[in-house]
């Protein structure tokens, strides 16, 4: 089970292990996969993927806005 703390009362130190922690289980994550011949996709990989209707893409003019994250 993985521990979750609030970043907002992490300590700086602490909010680098955490990030630090995340980044390792990923590069664990790809060299596993990478290693093991059944989790291979069968295409090539310098081909590129086709895109699906559910994509992350957006339109052209596709009109974007951040909020700002209330402090306190």
């Amino acid at each position: 089970m993985m521990r979750t703390q609030d970043p907002e009362t992490m300590t700086p130190a602490e909010r680098d292990a955490e990030v630090a922690s995340i980044l390792a289980r990923g590069l664990v994550r790809a060299v596993r996969a990478d290693r093991d011949p059944a989790s291979r996709s069968t295409r090539d990989i310098g081909e590129p993927m086709e895109s699906s209707a559910s994509g992350l893409e957006l339109p052209q003019h596709a009109d974007l806005s951040v909020a700002t994250r209330p402090r306190g």
